[in-house]
């Protein structure tokens, strides 16, 4: 994916968080990470894995109904044979992740087996919710409880403090704010949290992000725009001209009948976010 230069957004209030996740993960019997399904790589901040250590640790991309599942299948495999991670995949939303003790036994069974022994009465498992901003981990909260608890919303920054979360008799679940890496030395990895709004779209430029989109979706995905979108053949044209056809067909105009390509820019970032292109991978392992 196209690479857009000098990005730089970390908000003070994550430099905050991120110290205080050391302390608060020896406090929970068990870690789940959530990562994009549609870019596992770029939604996982590496600084995570030194704060998780040795601690019991589940990751788990979210978004699937939006992500192209072969793609997010590989995904899992790649995590598992490489890093030895128990790995779930699914949609939020789904009733799915309601009994999430029953998917997480086999992380939980060394808790469970020393309660056991010491003739303790079984105690709430604690687990520790963490990931980027606008992966999932309000939704996954709320999900679980089976009404809204936590703040939810389509953007990054909503969740800005620690808050424990009583699930039941069996869980209780700490939800921390989305945390970003400091540096994206690949900067394609900050136009792809962009597109999935890990990052704030005012941040990076909407033109330059929908032309970035474009160029990978020709690649990739290409019948996906013309089914959208109702294009013909698209190969001979770059991403501006694309832009330009999707205003007309969209009867985006400025005064005098020109495309409004900023406006046809912000409809297909918009359209992607919300699974209207399709389910689609902005990564391969």
């Amino acid at each position: 994916m196209a690479q857009l230069k000098n990005v730089h957004y970390y908000p003070g209030h994550m430099k905050k968080a991120q110290d205080s996740l050391t302390k608060l993960v020896r406090l929970c019997d068990l870690v789940i990470e959530i990562a994009d399904a549609r870019a596992p790589l770029s939604t996982r901040n590496p600084a995570l894995k030194g704060i998780i250590g040795a601690k019991p640790h589940v990751l788990l991309l979210s978004k699937l109904d939006k992500a192209d599942p072969a793609i997010a299948a590989q995904w899992k495999r790649r995590f598992l044979d490489k890093e030895g991670l128990c790995v779930l995949l699914g949609d939020l939303k789904k009733e799915r992740f309601r009994n999430i003790e029953a998917l997480l036994g086999p992380q939980l069974a060394a808790k469970r087996a020393k309660e056991a022994r010491l003739g303790m009465k079984r105690q709430p498992a604690r687990l520790l919710v963490m990931g980027i901003p606008n992966v999932g981990k309000s939704t996954l909260i709320n999900s679980l409880a089976g009404h809204k608890l936590a703040k939810v919303a389509n953007r990054p920054g909503v969740t800005r403090a620690e808050q424990w979360i009583k699930i039941g008799e069996s869980l209780l679940l700490l939800d921390t704010p989305g945390i970003l890496p400091m540096n994206y030395p690949d900067g394609s990895q900050a136009v792809r949290l962009a597109l999935l709004g890990s990052i704030k779209e005012e941040v990076l430029p909407n033109d330059d992000l929908a032309v970035a989109l474009l160029s990978y979706l020709k690649a990739e995905y290409p019948r996906c725009l013309g089914l959208r979108y109702g294009l013909a053949d698209i190969s001979s044209l770059n991403g501006d001209e694309i832009l330009s056809a999707i205003a007309v067909k969209r009867g985006f105009l400025l005064n005098g009948g020109a495309p409004d390509e900023s406006k046809a820019a912000l409809a297909l970032i918009k359209d992607f976010q919300g699974g209207e292109l399709g389910r689609l991978c902005l990564e391969r392992p």
